[in-house]
């Protein structure tokens, strides 16, 4: 049986169901653990995969639980007739005040495109547009007292609709995404109940506060925690707040297994590139698909051992490698005949950038601050690939502390409880793979990346 619950953050585990009672254990960051009894406020639990741990009780504030299923606050759009590929009527990251001109003008939805719109007959949309009036004004009292409460607090033309849904959901699991305070009033520096660690989960109310110090504008979230035996009522930075997904048994990303289930790698999202070099390299008995000889583009014979750059910008513009270095070479950029001279010259972003724009895509340089899993995924769907720079180890398998700086492209993202999964080319197998979404951001550490943009259609055979 999959376990009914996972605790919040590291937590004192009781003899009895008070705050006062003997302390057994201490049980750490999102352990599951089975239900055996519900009481006052209290659970009598037993950790799950914790070999010989005690049951005992825990406070309900210490746990978080599946989610159940309900209905969205704003109905989903479908998109195909089988219903099976849907858009949400009204995005997450709408502003608040976009939604209420909509209100107030009335027409269609400026936030919904042509293409989503016409789906939809003129019954259909007449019954749409009644359904997002009952999702907001429908509920006068609370959707009267949130605009009273952003216009006092001077954040109507700041908030999103994002956090209406989550008062309307009667909060939302978050967790860290890094070490941090959780303060008593919702700005930097202020006084502080404790500290939320990297991956501890928290309530989120809904409620925001913005600050704006030393010029720089910060979103607080009001939250809920419980760590160790103390709870907490304060407010967390939004910026480095993740929505927690409960995992199920078959996402759980504390299970490996679970790598080959989550993404189908029979489906390719990048076109792996084939020249025949890569064949003749293996065949020779070289560890990787990317030692290749360039002798094709060159005509000097020499097998490379640092083409993962090349790869990636290959495999994103559906090329294959040694007709890409040839017309790289031609492009004249000063560092291609010196990187392709020497077999264990790397690239750097600003060289990946040129032989991005010799195929006609462009790179925008980023460097790796913390981020939700979710923001990068909105940027996935929408058609956006990130080239990132991790560490692997010597046989080409990406490591939290690999020595080795290679670069791969990240094409997808599945968040499940305070972590998830990630999908990504690499170009050391020439293939696609599936790692812990924790343990591929550790490897990328502080290095530098590019996100890809706009990303034609690939073609694959």
């Amino acid at each position: 049986m999959f376990p009914a619950a996972r605790t919040r953050a590291d937590v004192d585990i009781r003899a009895g169901a008070k705050s006062g009672a003997g302390i057994l254990d201490r049980l750490p960051t999102d352990c599951p653990v089975d239900i055996l009894e519900a009481l006052d406020g209290w659970y009598k639990v037993k950790p799950a995969r914790l070999v010989h741990a005690v049951s005992g009780y825990l406070p309900e504030m210490a746990l978080t639980f599946p989610t159940l299923v309900s209905p969205p606050v704003f109905p989903a759009i479908r998109l195909t007739a089988d219903g099976l590929k849907l858009t949400p009527s009204v995005p997450s990251s709408l502003k608040a005040s976009v939604f209420l001109h909509w209100l107030t003008d009335g027409g269609k939805p400026g936030w919904l495109s042509e293409n989503v719109l016409s789906n939809l007959s003129e019954t259909q949309l007449v019954e749409l547009f009644e359904k997002l009036r009952a999702a907001s004004t429908g509920s006068q009292p609370h959707w009267d007292d949130w605009m009273a409460d952003l216009k006092k607090n001077l954040r109507l033309e700041d908030a999103v609709m994002d956090e209406w849904i989550v008062m309307m959901k009667g909060g939302r699991e978050v967790y860290a995404i890094r070490d941090h305070y959780v303060y008593i009033n919702p700005f930097q520096n202020a006084s502080y109940y404790g500290c939320a660690l990297k991956g501890q989960v928290m309530r989120w109310t809904g409620i925001v506060r913005s600050s704006d110090k030393n010029g720089k504008h910060t979103n607080f979230y009001e939250v809920d925690f419980y760590r160790m035996s103390r709870y907490m009522h304060g407010w967390f930075r939004a910026d480095i707040a993740a929505e927690y997904v409960f995992p199920t048994p078959d996402n759980d990303p504390t299970v490996e297994s679970n790598a080959q289930k989550v993404f189908d790698l029979s489906v390719q999202i990048v076109r792996k590139p084939q020249d025949q070099a890569i064949a003749d390299s293996k065949a020779k008995g070289y560890s990787a698909a990317q030692y290749i000889d360039v002798f094709e583009a060159t005509r000097r014979h020499l097998v490379h051992f640092s083409l993962c750059g090349e790869f990636c910008v290959a495999a994103l513009s559906g090329k294959d490698v040694l007709p890409l270095l040839n017309a790289w070479l031609e492009s004249k950029f000063y560092r291609a005949p010196s990187i392709l001279k020497d077999a264990h010259e790397g690239t750097s972003a600003a060289d990946l950038q040129s032989l991005l724009t010799v195929v006609g895509l462009k790179g925008e340089l980023y460097t790796s601050i913390p981020t939700t899993p979710q923001l990068i995924k909105e940027r996935l769907d929408s058609g956006q690939f990130a080239i990132a720079g991790c560490g692997i180890n010597s046989g080409g398998k990406i490591k939290a502390d690999g020595k080795i700086r290679h670069w791969v492209i990240l094409e997808d993202i599945l968040p499940s409880g305070n972590s998830g999964w990630v999908r990504v080319y690499n170009p050391f197998y020439n293939r696609e793979e599936v790692y812990n979404y924790t343990l591929f951001l550790t490897s990328v550490g502080v290095g530098a990346g590019l996100w890809i943009t706009p990303v034609p259609p690939v073609p694959i055979p």
